[in-house]
């Protein structure tokens, strides 16, 4: 039986504007409690779903895991339906990672697969594994390496809502999501966080979000904060993995301001990405290389966040 299922896809939509429109339709709605094995139609072009088979409790969650992928490999039952994966690509292991994360590894073919191909198996594979329970976030691997898109875009961790339910028909997609960032609390040697909602269309990384409002300061009617990242700080680079993000910076960041100095303006940093869901320790680079100026924060330079410089937040809480 032919399921629709309406879908923009979150990561990678406005990469998509060469290619052919990416829509689909609502038909009827399905129980809640149906376990929806996703799939493309024949064109490629709009993603479906059929019912699956419950998962057995009974087996490890590895072995189910396993399961679900067999499924999500094979042929579907409609012909109208085409499976995910193309035949030239290969799911190598599924396994989970050190953040609790479940990471898919593929042989190298999937970076072959076009702009479309790959953001409708992304969405259909995250959709339906999220599904399970014990999987809230799903990291994509390409030869034991994290999934890199054109742009340098690194999806990272990826949730079911990151694909959004819709049903118009539409080839853009955008979100509002809540960042916090820290400046520096003004009169204090403190850091506090400052929230923002940020239209998020999938086309750069929470990461690089959080980076680009500290770079532009705080709010001019926020009188509380003072910005913390020097004048002329360009951000030359900006990935994460296994719960570690990478940022390397110019030279201009080694020019703290007076008011803010050394110590605030690498914890502004580091706690702002931090604060990301899956990011555990940052490492910043300067043009490249390390400066032990800023490795002394941490050990092997991978920085933690440091709750003890936020105002109002004890050792072990969070904000709010």
């Amino acid at each position: 039986m032919l399921f629709l299922f309406s879908t923009a896809v979150a990561i990678g939509m406005t990469a998509c504007s060469n290619e052919r429109e990416v829509y689909v339709d609502v038909s009827e709605k399905q129980p809640d409690n149906t376990f929806k094995i996703f799939r493309t139609d024949v064109t490629e072009s709009t993603l479906l779903w059929e019912s699956g088979e419950e998962p057995d409790e009974n087996l490890e969650r590895e072995a189910q895991i396993g399961r679900i992928i067999s499924m999500l490999e094979s042929r579907p039952g409609d012909p109208e339906m085409k499976s995910l994966l193309p035949r030239n690509v290969t799911v190598k292991s599924a396994y989970f990672g050190l953040d609790g994360q479940l990471i898919v590894s593929f042989d190298k073919s999937y970076n072959s697969l076009s702009t479309i191909e790959e953001l409708l198996l992304r969405a259909g594979f995250v959709k339906t594994l999220c599904q399970l329970d014990f999987v809230d976030y799903v990291e994509f691997y390409v030869e034991d390496n994290p999934l890199i898109l054109r742009g340098d875009v690194v999806p990272g961790l990826m949730k079911s809502t990151d694909f959004i339910d819709n049903t118009g028909q539409t080839t853009y997609f955008s979100q509002e999501v809540e960042l916090t960032v820290y400046f520096v609390k003004r009169g204090s040697r403190m850091l506090g966080g400052s929230t923002y909602k940020v239209t998020y269309d999938g086309s750069s990384s929470y990461e690089k979000l959080a980076t680009d409002l500290l770079l532009s300061n705080p709010e001019t009617d926020d009188a509380d904060f003072i910005g913390t990242l020097p004048e002329g700080t360009v951000i030359n680079r900006i990935t994460s993995t296994d719960g570690i993000a990478y940022v390397d910076v110019n030279e201009a960041f080694l020019n703290y301001r007076e008011n803010v100095g050394e110590e605030l303006t690498i914890f502004s940093l580091v706690n702002s990405l931090c604060d990301i869901p899956g990011i555990m320790k940052v490492q910043i680079t300067v043009n490249g290389t390390g400066r032990k100026a800023i490795d002394k924060y941490g050990q092997s330079g991978l920085i933690e966040r440091r709750p003890e410089l936020i105002a109002n937040e004890k050792a072990g809480e969070a904000d709010g």
